[in-house]
């Protein structure tokens, strides 16, 4: 005899089997091999009745729906039936290194509410539209959840994702804000990626492009111009803000400041040119020694007056150059 299972909305199961329609009592959890469970909060007496035992496994494939609900199809799932798919109806909460936590709220009979919080392993990840991902371990291919909007900056330069859902009671709009806590890398000409802390394998890799090859360090700012979105129809500039500093060996790094996690610094071998009189310009290349399309330009005042040391040596090394064009390549 087949089953199918529906989720109401206040989040209790629904069992039907023929004329049988039960609506036990129970919780959700998801297992760390992101497996969702029911456990049936009924008498022994009551679950030998109907056959069931203490706990109901579902398999099948996560996702989210235009609210922002978790999703498990379980169309797949042998023995088990239902025409769409399972609807956990709530919020995601946080979005940890390598893990999407969603907050669930539920009924017991005498309408006493039950907060629970769901967790999905997995890494966060960004797809060709440079769109953010998470993408739920499977034993064969994960399962992917897409966030279809478009992704802010803060003021602290750590990534936010905001989104709203539908209040079904109440028919109002809810807005959320999802936060991520990383730090940026520059890993190529037209790749910016955003590492999350506390983490091995979750980042953002993101196509962009580099708004001016001319960086300049009072301005304090690499920006970059990006599209989000199917088609990437969503153009728009996003900034680093930070300020240039010398090593003792004279490569260059650009430190930025994300508010509780403190000061970071993204390191860059160099190599160096006189422009004209009064400039000296600093190409940038990434650890594997690739150019990055950006050179940053300093006149010899403000080199002078920013970092006494650092100009006297580079002024020596200069002045011993038989071919100043080539460049004098400085390595991490």
């Amino acid at each position: 005899m087949k089953t199918s299972y529906q989720i109401d909305q206040q989040n209790s199961l629904i069992i039907k089997r023929k004329k049988q329609r039960l609506s036990p009592s129970g919780v959700f959890k998801t297992t760390p091999d992101n497996k969702l469970l029911y456990w049936l909060n009924e008498p022994e007496s009551w679950r030998r009745k109907y056959n069931l035992g203490s706990k109901i496994e579902f398999l099948g494939r996560w996702g989210l729906d235009k609210d922002y609900n978790l999703t498990l199809d379980i169309s797949e799932d042998k023995g088990l039936v239902s025409n769409k798919p399972l609807v956990l109806k709530g919020e995601i909460l946080s979005a940890d290194s390598d893990q999407l936590d969603f907050l669930l709220k539920s009924y017991d009979r005498r309408g006493v509410q039950r907060i629970q919080i769901l967790k999905l392993k997995g890494r966060w990840s960004s797809d060709e539209y440079n769109r953010l991902n998470f993408l739920v371990e499977k034993k064969t291919s994960p399962d992917t959840l897409v966030f279809k909007n478009a992704w802010q900056i803060n003021p602290h330069q750590q990534i936010i994702y905001n989104y709203e859902r539908t209040n079904l009671k109440t028919k109002t709009k809810i807005f959320n804000t999802i936060g991520f806590d990383g730090f940026w890398q520059i890993t190529s000409k037209d790749r910016l990626r955003y590492i999350l802390n506390r983490s091995t394998k979750s980042y953002f890799d993101f196509r962009v492009q580099l708004e001016s090859p001319h960086l300049y360090p009072q301005e304090k700012v690499i920006k970059y111009r990006i599209g989000i979105g199917f088609k990437k129809k969503a153009q728009k500039i996003i900034c680093l803000y930070g300020s240039w500093k010398f090593s003792r060996r004279g490569a260059l790094s650009f430190e930025m400041d994300y508010g509780k996690s403190g000061l970071k610094r993204m390191e860059f071998a160099t190599s160096i040119s006189l422009n004209k009189k009064d400039e000296v310009a600093f190409s940038l290349y990434n650890q594997k020694n690739q150019p990055l399309g950006m050179a940053v330009i300093f006149l010899h005042r403000f080199l002078k007056d920013s970092d006494a040391e650092v100009y006297l040596k580079l002024k020596e090394k200069l002045s011993k150059e038989k071919d100043i064009e080539a460049g004098i390549r400085i390595p991490f």
